[in-house]
């Protein structure tokens, strides 16, 4: 296991998902903005660290998702977003980069800051 990587890997998209969710003006949207991080993350473990299937999950979310609110496929936008940006960056794969990115989501709601 690469620890160092990554954690430093967690910080940078720990910092993306921040900046993401600081657009949001309601502390409620920030949350929720965050909550559908950990989902997308759940996926990528479910599918077992396929990234060609997170891809396509990620952008079929963010271009043509379910009948939700608008507020989620804007979310997703994000999401993908940040993924596409992060993930040929960080130099992980499979179980590491899963690791990297939930603690990535648990920094980012460690420094949400409060209403």
């Amino acid at each position: 296991m690469q620890w160092d990587k990554i954690m430093e890997a967690a910080e940078l998209l720990s910092e993306e998902m921040l900046g993401a969710a600081e657009e949001y003006k309601k502390w409620e949207r920030k949350k929720s903005f965050l909550g559908e991080t950990e989902k997308s993350l759940q996926y990528y473990i479910f599918k077992e660290y396929d990234e060609t299937a997170m891809n396509r999950y990620l952008k079929e979310m963010a271009e043509n998702p379910p009948p939700r609110s608008k507020q989620t496929q804007g979310y997703y936008q994000k999401i993908y977003h940040i993924w596409q940006q992060w993930s040929p960056k960080c130099g992980l794969t499979g179980i590491d980069k899963a690791r990297a990115w939930g603690w990535g989501i648990r920094i980012a709601k460690s420094r949400l800051r409060l209403p």
